[in-house]
Formats: C-alpha cells, sequence, structure tokens
C-alpha cells in the first residue's frame, strides 16, 4: 500500500520558515559565533608569527613558553640588564601581512599580564605612533612601584593620568582598551577594563574623549624600561586578541 505524502499547507510553510529564521538568530548570538566576529586572535600557540614585528635584541628574548596550569602556552618578554626594550610592535592577522589600522575606527584590545616586578617605572603597553608622529604614544600603560596607570599624551607632550590600580608581582591580570581613532581631540575616545570591570577615567566617565590617532598607530607590548635599563624585567602575557568591541575580547 502507498501512502501519499500529505500536502503542505501555508500554515506548515510559515512555521519551517519560522524554524529556521529562529536557527539563524541562535548561530548569530551562539559564542562560538560571537567569537569568531573578532579581528585578531593572538594566542601565543601561533608562535610569533601573530605580530608585525618583534623590536627585542639579543640577549633579550621574546618567545612561547609554558605558563602555569590555567594559562596553558604564553608570550614571555624578557629585558635584560643593560638594554631598554623587548616588545612586540603590531600585528598580523592569520599570518598575513602586517595589519594597518586606520583613522575614525573603533578597536578593543585584550590581554592579560603576569609581571615578574613592579619595582621601577617601565612600559608595558603602548599606542605608539608611526613615523612622522606629532604624538609619539597617544597612550600609554605603565608599571610604577606597585602600580599600573594609563596614561594619554598631548602632541605638546602633556601626560593626563587617566586611571591606576594596584598590581603586584607574579600575579595574573586582564586588560581590555576600547580605542577609537581619531586626529581630532573631540572625536577620538578610549575606554579601559581592568580584570572585567569597566573602569572610571580621569574625567570621572567610564568614556574618555581624546586625541587618539597620528600618522599612523599600532599597538605595542612587552617592556621598555625608560627609567632603569640595567634590571632584568619579564612580562608574560597571555590571551592576545582584537575586536570591534568589548564582547570580542572579554
Amino acid at each position: 500500500m502507498t501512502t501519499r505524502a500529505r500536502k503542505r499547507t501555508p500554515a506548515d510553510l510559515a512555521a519551517t520558515a519560522a524554524a529556521l529564521a529562529a536557527a539563524a538568530a541562535w548561530t548569530l548570538l551562539s559564542p562560538a559565533s560571537a567569537q569568531a566576529a573578532g579581528i585578531w586572535d593572538g594566542d601565543a600557540s601561533k608562535g610569533t608569527g601573530v605580530f608585525g614585528s618583534v623590536e627585542c635584541p639579543a640577549p633579550g628574548s621574546l618567545i612561547t613558553a609554558a605558563g602555569d596550569s590555567a594559562h596553558g602556552t604564553i608570550f614571555r618578554y624578557t629585558k635584560p640588564g643593560g638594554d631598554i626594550r623587548c616588545e612586540s610592535r603590531g600585528i598580523s592577522v592569520n599570518g598575513s601581512s602586517r595589519h594597518a589600522f586606520s583613522d575614525d575606527s573603533t578597536y578593543y584590545l585584550g590581554w592579560e599580564s603576569q609581571l615578574s616586578s613592579v619595582s621601577g617605572d617601565f612600559v608595558v603597553w603602548q599606542w605608539k605612533s608611526y613615523p612622522n608622529a606629532q604624538q609619539n604614544y597617544p597612550l600609554i600603560m605603565t608599571v610604577k612601584d606597585g602600580s599600573v596607570r594609563l596614561f594619554h599624551v598631548t602632541t605638546g607632550g602633556d601626560w593626563t593620568l587617566l586611571w591606576s590600580g594596584p598590581v603586584a608581582a607574579g600575579e595574573w591580570n586582564a586588560f581590555a582598551i576600547g580605542i577609537h581613532t581619531s586626529g581630532s581631540a573631540s572625536s577620538g575616545w578610549v575606554e579601559l577594563y581592568f580584570n572585567g570591570g569597566k573602569q572610571t577615567l580621569a574625567d570621572s566617565g567610564t568614556r574618555y574623549t581624546c586625541r587618539t590617532w597620528d600618522s599612523a598607530n599600532e599597538p605595542k607590548w612587552g617592556v621598555y624600561d625608560r627609567d632603569d635599563g640595567s634590571t632584568t624585567l619579564i612580562n608574560r602575557i597571555d590571551g592576545l586578541r582584537m575586536g570591534t568591541s568589548y564582547a570580542d575580547v572579554s
């Protein structure tokens, strides 16, 4: 006996369309999809090729190394005594050429850091300008005597302390910085998240308006010891990533 298939009614077709739409919406909102929306995954397991270039003269080194049980493979920046820097500069997306950042764009950069020492006064992150810059570094993060500090620096070289917080040697801390790029002091902005919390900045708000773009800009991570190059410093970094929202990097 042959069973004839039931003819699909308009109500059946509408129900199918609704189910497909719901599945598509779930895919867009799922964690895996949200993660895919990020621009750059700088996981240390991919090696130093995730960076645009490395500025770490021997005997200093930027290598992938074993972290603790929670962090697995990490980047280890070692700045030896006698040298002032061990840094990475810029990023490379999917192993391609150096990523070109652009004006009037929004970027969020996220990472975790563990420092061998929090004494002295040294730089751990820069939003660096290249070339022929009016602002050498519109944004810069330093560590000084147990505090991590984020500054905005103007074209005239004036430093504004946007935020500071306590850090200790050997502990992991999570950072995320949001930047809207602009050569106008009234259009650019910066946000900071520390250990998952959005921070209040110098103007008592959570988004500080300032000039954040020069001829070109790139992020730098590592150690730059402008205070005392004789000290050996190690910065271990994990979870590097970049996107267009905080959700992409948190």
